[in-house]
C-alpha cells in the first residue's frame, strides 16, 4: 500500500486496500488452500475471524460479503485476537490440521520431496524508465516476439519505478541478472524535476548533477554487463528549452560509447508516428502515466525494431560496393578524383570503420579496374584506405562469384556476410546465387543517414582481445598464403614454427571460450552454444581448456576449447570446437597429441571422439572419420582411439606433400 500510495489518489488506494482484504478473506476462508500461521500474525487489520467455513455455507456462497468500513479502520479485539493466535478448534484446523484427511492432504509424498533443479531463468529485456510504464512492458514483450529478436522468445524484467538511476548502479538490479539479453531505459528530463522543490533553481541544480551521473552509469553498466544498452529518450508535454538542453548533454556524453544505441527525442515525430494525442494529462496528473495507449504502441514497435538490430549477431564481413554507395558518384564517369566523400557517405565509412574495430573484416567487390579503386583509395581524404580492407575486388564479372572467392580466401561461411550495394539488380543476383548472404539495398544520399541509423543503432562492441586484432590477423594471413604457395606442405608447417599454450579456462578467457561455441560451426564436434552455467557444469564434471596459438607470422589468439571427461578406461571429448583460422596448420595433429598425453596422465588406455552430423561440421567429421569414426556423411560418428595412434596420426596426408585441400581445411 505505501508503495503505490506514491502512484494513486487517497481514494483509489483505499479501494485497493479493501480489495486486497478481501481476497485474503476468501483465501482465509477457502479451506483447500494452504495458510501458513507466519503470514497471518503480523496482519494488522482483520476482514472477519478466521473461523473454519461450514462446508455447505462454503460450497454455496463463493464469494465474500464486502468488508464493513468500520472493521478496515479498528477491527475489535475479538477478531484481532483470532487473526494473530486462534484458539478455536477450527481455527486450529486451519493452521495444523489433525484429522486424517487433513494429515493426508499434508503429508508430503517423499518423491516430491526431492529437491528439484532450480530451472533457468528465462531470458528477458530489462526495462527501466523515470515515468510509470503502463501497459508498455506487456506491448513491448509482444512486439518483441513477434518481430523475431534472435535469442528470444523474451520476457519484460522492469525495475522499481523511478529509480532508473539507482537499476543502473544495483548489482542486483534486472540490468544485470544472467538471464538478460539487452537494457532499455526511458528518459524524460521533466520527470526527474517532478518531485524536487518548486522554483527554478532547486530543479536546475539537480539536472545540472543528474547530466554527469546518468551519462556515466550508462557508461559504466555497459561496460560491466557488455550487453546491448537502448537509452531512449521520450517526448515531454511541455516545451521547456532546459529539458531540450539536458538532452543534448547526456545525447553528446553518450556519443560513439561502444554497446550503446540512443535515440533522441525526435525519434518519436514524423510520418513514422501518425498518432495525434500522445499525451494523456488525466492519467499523468493521477499516475505519472503521461502517455495515450495508442503512443505506447509504437514506442513498442520501435523499441521491437531496434532490438531487433542491436541483438542481431554481428556479421563476421562486411561487403561494400564503391560507386554510389561508398562514394557519390561513378569513378568511371567523373574520374577518382572527383567522387565525393562528404555527408552521408563519412557517415557510412564511419560506421564501417567503427565495425573494424570491433572485429569485423571489410572487403570492396566493385565495378571498376583496380587502378581506379587504388586511386580513389589513396587519396588522402579518403576516410577508408587500402589496409582497412581483407579484400579488394575492382573488376567486371559477377559479384557473387567474387564475395565467392572471398569467403574462400577468408576460410569464412556466407552466412557470416553482409553485403551492401546501391544497385537493386546486383542485390537480386548476389542474393539468388547466395541466398546464405544478408543482402541490403543502399539508399542515396539524402536517406542514407536515417537507413545507417536503422541498420546500426548501436556502436559495435569488440566481444574479445581476439575480435580486436582480427583484422590484424587476416593481414599476416595474407604473407601465409605466401610462403605457403612457395614450400611444399609439409616444410611449410614446419616453417610455422607454430606453437601452442593450452591451459584451463578461467575469468580472463571463459567470455572468449562462450563465444567460440557460438560462432564456431565448422570444426565443432557437438554444436552446441555454452553460457556461463553450462561452462561451470563441464568444469565440475570433468575438465575444459582453452588452447592460444601463435606461428612465426603473429598470433592467432584463443583458437579452440576442449571439454573431457574420464569414462572408465577412456577420456571421451565432451566438446571440441576450433577456430577456422587455424585449419589446416597442423593445430588439429598437436591437440590430438595432447588428448593422448592427458589420457595417459588419468591412467586411460583410449580417447573417444563424438562427432554429431550438422550441415556446417564437415571438417570436425572428417577428422573423426578418418580416426576410425565411420562414414563422414553418418548421423553420429565415433572413434575410441589407442593413444599410440592419436600420437602418430596427421591430419593431411604426407604423401602429397602439397595439401591444405587434402587437410581439414
Amino acid at each position: 500500500m505505501e508503495y503505490n500510495t506514491d502512484v494513486l489518489d487517497d481514494v483509489s488506494c483505499a479501494s485497493l486496500a479493501e480489495d486486497f482484504l478481501r481476497l485474503a478473506e476468501r483465501f482465509a476462508t477457502d479451506a483447500t488452500t494452504p495458510a501458513r500461521r507466519a503470514a497471518l500474525t503480523g496482519a494488522p487489520v482483520s476482514a472477519a475471524p478466521l473461523t473454519a467455513p461450514d462446508p455447505a455455507s462454503a460450497a454455496a456462497e463463493t464469494v465474500p460479503e464486502p468488508v464493513p468500513a468500520a472493521t478496515l479502520t479498528a477491527p475489535d479485539s475479538a477478531s484481532a485476537a483470532t487473526l494473530t493466535a486462534p484458539d478455536s478448534a477450527s481455527a486450529a484446523t486451519l493452521t495444523a490440521p489433525e484429522s486424517a484427511s487433513a494429515a493426508t492432504a499434508t503429508a508430503p509424498d517423499p518423491a516430491s520431496a526431492a529437491p528439484q533443479p532450480t530451472p533457468e531463468p528465462a531470458p528477458h529485456i530489462a526495462l527501466a524508465a523515470t515515468f510509470a510504464l503502463g501497459n508498455l512492458p506487456a506491448m513491448l514483450s509482444f512486439a518483441v516476439r513477434e518481430a523475431g529478436v534472435e535469442g528470444g522468445p523474451f520476457d519484460v524484467a522492469e525495475a522499481p519505478y523511478h529509480q532508473v538511476l539507482a537499476s543502473l548502479h544495483d548489482p542486483g538490479s534486472v540490468f544485470v541478472q544472467g538471464a538478460t539479453a539487452a537494457g532499455l531505459v526511458l528518459l524524460r528530463p521533466g520527470d526527474l524535476t517532478r518531485f524536487a522543490d518548486d522554483g527554478s533553481g532547486p530543479a536546475d541544480a539537480l539536472l545540472d548533477q543528474l547530466a554527469d551521473e546518468y551519462p556515466a552509469a550508462l557508461r559504466s553498466l555497459a561496460e560491466r554487463t557488455r550487453r546491448p544498452l537502448v537509452v531512449a529518450f521520450l517526448p515531454e508535454s511541455a516545451d521547456d528549452g532546459r529539458l531540450r538542453d539536458w538532452e543534448r548533454q547526456v545525447t553528446g556524453r553518450l556519443a560513439d560509447v561502444p554497446g550503446i544505441a540512443v535515440l533522441p527525442s525526435d525519434t518519436w515525430t514524423g510520418d513514422d508516428y501518425p498518432v495525434a494525442d500522445v499525451f494523456d494529462a488525466h492519467t499523468d496528473a493521477m499516475a505519472h502515466l503521461p502517455f495515450q495507449d495508442e503512443f505506447q504502441a509504437l514506442v513498442a514497435l520501435r523499441l521491437a525494431d531496434v532490438l531487433q538490430q542491436v541483438c542481431r549477431r554481428a556479421p563476421k564481413v562486411i561487403v561494400v560496393d564503391g560507386d554510389e554507395t561508398l562514394w557519390s558518384g561513378v569513378a568511371g564517369e567523373v574520374g577518382p578524383e572527383n567522387v565525393d566523400f562528404t555527408g552521408a557517405r563519412a557517415l557510412l565509412a564511419a560506421r564501417l570503420l567503427q565495425w573494424r574495430e570491433a572485429g569485423v573484416l571489410l572487403a570492396m567487390v566493385s565495378n571498376n579496374d583496380e587502378e581506379t579503386v587504388h586511386r580513389i583509395l589513396d587519396r588522402s581524404d579518403s576516410p577508408l584506405h587500402r589496409e582497412h580492407f581483407a579484400a579488394i575486388s575492382a573488376a567486371w564479372e559477377p559479384k557473387w562469384t567474387r564475395i565467392m572467392r572471398i569467403a574462400d580466401d577468408l576460410r569464412l561461411g556466407l552466412d557470416s556476410f553482409l553485403f551492401l550495394d546501391d544497385n537493386p539488380v546486383e542485390i537480386a543476383g548476389v542474393r539468388a546465387q547466395l541466398p546464405e548472404v544478408l543482402c541490403l539495398t543502399c539508399p542515396s544520399a539524402d536517406e542514407l543517414a536515417e537507413f545507417v541509423a536503422r541498420l546500426w543503432p548501436m556502436v559495435p562492441r569488440a566481444a574479445t582481445a581476439e575480435d580486436s586484432a582480427r583484422a590484424d590477423f587476416y593481414r599476416q594471413e595474407q604473407v601465409r598464403d605466401e610462403a605457403r604457395a612457395q614450400l611444399g606442405f609439409a616444410e611449410f608447417l614446419e616453417n610455422l614454427r607454430l606453437e601452442l599454450d593450452i591451459e584451463p579456462v578461467n575469468e580472463e578467457t571463459a567470455e572468449r571460450t562462450v563465444q567460440l561455441s557460438r560462432r564456431t560451426n565448422q570444426f565443432n564436434l557437438r554444436p552446441r552454444p555454452l553460457d556461463d552455467a553450462e561452462l561451470a557444469r563441464l568444469r565440475q564434471s570433468g575438465e575444459v581448456w582453452t588452447a592460444t596459438a601463435r606461428d612465426r607470422f603473429g598470433a592467432y589468439g584463443q583458437i579452440g576449447v576442449l571439454a573431457v571427461a574420464v569414462d572408465g578406461d577412456a577420456l571421451e571429448v565432451v566438446a571440441w570446437m576450433m577456430s577456422c583460422r587455424v585449419l589446416g596448420r597442423g593445430v588439429e595433429d598437436r591437440l590430438l597429441q595432447w588428448l593422448a598425453d592427458r589420457a595417459e596422465a588419468h591412467g586411460c588406455t583410449t580417447v573417444r571422439l563424438i562427432a554429431e552430423n550438422t550441415p556446417r561440421n564437415i571438417p570436425a567429421r572428417r577428422l573423426v572419420s578418418r580416426l576410425g569414426g565411420g562414414d563422414v556423411d553418418a548421423p553420429r560418428l565415433e572413434a575410441a582411439v589407442e593413444l599410440a595412434h592419436l600420437r602418430e596420426f596427421r591430419s593431411w596426408d604426407p604423401a602429397s606433400d602439397h595439401a591444405a585441400e587434402d587437410s581439414n581445411a
